[in-house]
């Protein structure tokens, strides 16, 4: 008899990413770039670095939506800012804080607050609840089709304990709480590699682990801080931010190949200096390029094939929270509504 704990396994590593977007025939970046920076969210064109603002409040985290929707809460000022980023312009402003997470699914989203809430979307109807509590949620993964669901559990201050929960979300059932050392401030997901990789900030490395038991399967050294890290390409590429120790930063490339008798094993690296220290980092719907947002207020477009920066844009203020969005995912048409109805949260992640 296979138990729960294994299905769990089972569909941890087969269903950890969602299917990236048919890449383009050449290297020019598609999609749109959003920041949150000072009291604006600007929207970045990454073919050429222009960019428009939208007065916000100040937004700590960006939550994209399908149909091209983005929503932006502002907790200071307990309102919402809805943007169309096919139009490039404001949909709206709602009161309340509005953080929706969405998988693969569009016609639903998730709620981390006391409870776990399933929505559905655009109407906000209540489908579903689990007596599962999220503390601060830093980062989630809603992984394929709303079956899986990863997330990192922590406070914003550096050094602060954090913590790693897994939900199966079609049993509605906690998996694991654990927590994790090191001051872990990103993770990431590789189906390619079936891996989870952790930004170990207090030893200047790299944990490979197992998403299914967080059982260590690898380690490598970054020589400073891993501040974010994407997966990108076909899934075993790792982009990590690094923050130096004198100053600046550098984004590391890395090649990562698994091997039957040794495992997993870093094969190539590549170095790309950066202006300044690194703040977020984001991959392009196609895992071709990424965007490195700074503390310099800059934000950096980087090729992963030629590991050349391409594209510059100034913010004006070192970002809290850089997404980069594929406006063309087909989602429902967005109606007018507040959000009364919807638990006002005080929480947030990435």
């Amino acid at each position: 008899m296979v138990s729960s704990h294994s299905r769990f396994v089972a569909t941890a590593i087969a269903l950890i990413i969602c299917v990236p977007t048919a890449a383009a025939k050449d290297n020019t970046p598609v999609g749109i770039v959003v920041a949150s920076a000072g009291d604006f969210v600007v929207m970045i064109d990454p073919t050429t670095g222009n960019s428009r603002s939208i007065p916000s409040g100040p937004v700590a985290w960006l939550f994209p939506a399908p149909g091209g929707i983005l929503f932006a809460p502002d907790l200071v000022n307990s309102r919402t800012t809805v943007l169309d980023l096919r139009t490039l312009t404001p949909r709206d402003t709602i009161p309340g804080v509005t953080m929706p997470r969405f998988g693969t699914l569009t016609d639903r989203y998730l709620v981390l607050s006391k409870q776990l809430l399933v929505m559905s979307y655009p109407d906000r109807a209540l489908l579903n609840s689990f007596e599962i509590v999220f503390d601060h949620p830093w980062q989630a993964a809603v992984l394929a089709d709303n079956t899986v669901l990863f997330v990192l559990d922590r406070l914003p201050d550096a050094g602060s304990e954090a913590s790693m929960i897994a939900v199966s979300l079609s049993e509605g059932r906690l998996v694991y709480r654990r927590p994790l050392g090191g001051d872990v401030r990103h993770f990431a997901l590789s189906v390619t590699l079936a891996v989870m990789a952790l930004a170990q900030a207090e030893g200047n490395q790299v944990i490979l682990v197992d998403p299914a038991t967080l059982t260590p399967v690898a380690a490598f050294s970054t020589g400073g801080t891993p501040v974010d890290m994407v997966f990108a390409g076909d899934g075993s590429t790792l982009a990590t931010a690094i923050a130096r120790p004198e100053g600046g930063g550098e984004l590391l490339i890395w090649k990562i190949k698994s091997e039957k008798k040794e495992g997993l094993k870093l094969k190539k690296e590549w170095i790309v200096p950066l202006s300044a220290a690194p703040v977020r980092l984001a991959s392009s719907p196609d895992g071709r390029h990424v965007a490195v947002g700074l503390t310099s207020g800059e934000l950096q477009i980087i090729e992963l094939e030629s590991h050349l920066p391409v594209v510059t844009a100034d913010l004006r203020a070192a970002p809290r929270d850089v997404v980069w969005c594929d406006p063309a995912i087909e989602g429902p048409m967005l109606p007018d509504w507040s959000d009364d109805d919807e638990p006002t949260l005080n929480l947030g992640g990435s």
